[in-house]
């Protein structure tokens, strides 16, 4: 009876202290957090969601992810934190652009030492394929497209 009650004291001081180690973790990601507003001159793919042109919000609401909002609809994307040996000298968002369709890829913000990366979607995939099956090598690599931010919210 003892083992079994010391067993889930154990149990307990362990999950307690996972909790408070997420915690932290959670506190610092939400200092490090990505807000930003762009002017996106072209139609462009986040996932599966289709955007028009136009003005975007650009945020990390939660870890892994970048949210997309703006006239035309909101998507969240994937995304993971890459750290930079020094702090980016300007905001932009980087989007691969195969023929005339853009992937948003990297979100970068004047200051910050990382920045946050898109993996590849199945819809870029399958562009990227499609193109290299046609022989269309030139347009099969992508070309990075960058976009200066318009403003970084308060």
């Amino acid at each position: 009876m003892t083992t079994l009650f010391m067993s889930k004291i154990r149990a307990a001081v362990v999950v307690a202290s996972l909790a408070v180690a997420y915690g932290s973790t959670a506190l610092i990601a939400q200092d490090q957090s990505m807000r930003i507003q762009v002017n996106i001159p072209f139609a462009f793919e986040v996932g599966s969601t289709h955007f028009a042109p136009g003005t975007y919000s650009l945020s990390d609401p939660q870890e892994f992810f970048i949210s997309v909002r703006g006239p035309s609809g909101a998507a969240l994307a994937m995304s993971w934190r890459e750290t930079n040996v020094s702090p980016a000298t300007e905001g932009k968002v980087v989007f691969h652009r195969y023929g005339d369709r853009y992937f948003l890829r990297e979100l970068w913000v004047e200051g910050q030492t990382d920045h946050l990366r898109c993996p590849e979607s199945k819809a870029e995939r399958q562009v990227r394929k499609l193109q290299q099956e046609t022989n269309l090598a030139a347009v099969a690599t992508p070309g990075n497209v960058e976009i200066a931010l318009l403003q970084k919210p308060r």
